[in-house]
């Protein structure tokens, strides 16, 4: 069983995704239309400049989206308990790019680079991959990829509690002391819930709304990208900055019992 403090910041994390409902569909719209102008596949040479504007329009929206996560989590660590409205479109988009890069530095480019090395020392050493050398390296593999998003979200925590400054969230001596301050324990239990949540929970749900007969690809795309992406977007976002929120037990951690 998990601590009480863990039971309590999933059950807030829930009743928060859904306790305002117009800005709940507003990013369910953002996400829906991000979403399908990515999988337009016909930017022909006669859309021209409306082709052009449909692009702008997206990286637009697209950063919104990441910058209202931001919001959630900094609001969040100031106490908030209500979920953020969509006022200061301009702002949204100036944190999505922020976080994107903070993405980008702490988590793509780290994996990418573990992929390539990790492949070169096999090429070299010329490693015999049976089974248990296989799981071996997957074990390897998920460690790296938990350290990276750990370090990713302590970035994102640091730069929640200085108005979103970049500055901040490279500023490493800060990051790793926001890591301890949160608690390793805490913030391995909620990057595991995170990324368990957007890579295998989400897929399995989207790929079971569109086998269920007679619902249709279309309606079970709607369902998934208007109602079930945006809660997930919120719980996990709400539930990365409940654990930078100090309770009548600051030193509490998240632990098995």
């Amino acid at each position: 069983m998990f601590s009480v403090k863990l039971k309590s910041i999933i059950k807030d994390s829930i009743f928060y995704s859904v306790s305002d409902w117009r800005n709940f569909l507003v990013l369910g719209l953002i996400l829906f239309l991000t979403d399908h102008i990515i999988g337009l596949d016909d930017f022909s040479p006669l859309w021209g400049l409306f082709g052009f504007l449909i692009i702008i329009i997206l990286l637009f929206l697209s950063f919104m989206e990441v910058g209202y996560g931001f919001r959630i989590v900094e609001e969040t660590v100031q106490g908030s308990t209500r979920p953020p409205s969509f006022h200061h479109p301009l702002n949204l988009f100036t944190h999505g790019i922020k976080e994107s890069v903070i993405l980008i530095v702490y988590f793509i480019i780290p994996v990418i680079l573990f992929i390539f090395g990790f492949a070169e020392i096999v090429d070299m050493t010329n490693l015999d991959f049976g089974p248990l050398n296989t799981y071996l390296t997957i074990i390897i593999a998920l460690f790296f990829f938990l350290c990276f998003n750990i370090t990713m979200q302590g970035a994102i925590l640091t730069m929640a509690h200085h108005e979103g400054s970049l500055r901040w969230g490279f500023n490493l001596t800060h990051v790793f002391r926001k890591i301890r301050s949160v608690g390793l324990k805490n913030m391995v239990v909620v990057s595991f819930i995170t990324i368990v949540i957007l890579y295998i929970v989400r897929g399995l749900i989207f790929d079971t709304l569109h086998g269920i007969p007679y619902l249709g690809s279309t309606v079970g795309d709607v369902i998934s990208t208007v109602l079930i992406a945006p809660f997930l977007m919120i719980f996990t976002t709400r539930l990365l900055g409940l654990i930078d929120v100090p309770d009548k037990s600051p030193d509490e951690e998240i632990n098995d019992l």
